[in-house]
């Protein structure tokens, strides 16, 4: 790892700092640069940051994500690359990330780096949410309104010829609605399942149903797979989940000690 935290940071110059970041993106560590930087981005659309100190993060699978100094979401992001560089062009690094899929691509001019550091993570930790995907279900079979207003849920745990559908409803229109759940980021994995179901429904009723994937966030890959299948999408705020089987504890304990007092 390296880290420079005192002034002797400044006798490096762009060459050495270059050499130093190109051998870490080689080994696929992670990079953390903090400077003076504008940002270019071209592809699906077109936009120009303007100068300011950043913080630059390249992730170990390639992921590039660029920070203000306030506020926790990024201004700029990469969440997929199949290619990173970083050159010395006169007196500026510059640090260029390409995705090709859809084509895209960001760069970074540094007028000054600050600090870097850059080190090898291993993480094979399991996030766990405090939510189970059964109880996940059962909150929104019975508060249907936080996938769509009006949506009236039939049947959960549907059995259809490739598996069983979480939710089966009808929108407010009478249309049939699966819904696939998912308590953790959906993938484009999760987005054929669901489109599997939805084909089976049809052969079987020769009836197109809509086709919804409820999760607390989706990949990017899910969201472009979502889109070219005319599928839908809903985010699920798993907190707000949460606070409603609180609620619903606390009644089933409160009904539970009038009983018993009774």
């Amino acid at each position: 790892m390296f880290l420079f935290l005192n002034k002797d940071f400044n006798k490096l110059n762009n060459e050495i700092i270059v050499n130093e970041l190109k051998k870490a993106i080689a080994m696929k560590e992670l990079i953390i640069i903090i400077g003076n930087c504008t940002v270019d981005y071209i592809g699906r659309s077109e936009s120009k940051l303007t100068e300011g100190d950043r913080l630059v993060i390249i992730k170990q699978n390639g992921a590039l994500i660029i920070h203000r100094p306030d506020g926790y979401l990024p201004v700029n992001w990469q969440p997929e690359t199949s290619v990173i560089e970083i050159k010395n062009i006169g007196d500026k690094i510059v640090l260029t990330a390409v995705r090709n899929q859809p084509r895209e691509i960001v760069n970074v001019y540094f007028n000054k780096i600050y600090n870097y550091l850059h080190y090898k993570l291993i993480d094979h930790g399991e996030f766990v949410k405090y939510l189970d995907e059964s109880t996940m279900r059962d909150l929104l079979f019975e508060n249907p309104d936080l996938i769509e207003k009006g949506l009236r849920i039939i049947e959960k745990e549907k059995q259809i010829e490739y598996g069983s559908i979480d939710l089966f409803g009808v929108d407010k229109n009478g249309k049939p609605v699966i819904i696939e759940l998912k308590r953790v980021t959906a993938t484009r994995e999760a987005v054929h399942q669901l489109f599997n179901y939805v084909k089976n429904y049809m052969n079987k009723t020769s009836v197109k149903p809509r086709g919804i994937l409820v999760a607390p966030s989706f990949t990017v890959s899910a969201i472009e797979t979502l889109g070219k299948l005319g599928l839908e999408w809903r985010e699920v705020d798993l907190r707000k989940l949460w606070s409603l089987k609180k609620e619903k504890d606390v009644k089933h304990e409160s009904l539970l000690r009038f009983m018993g007092d009774g």
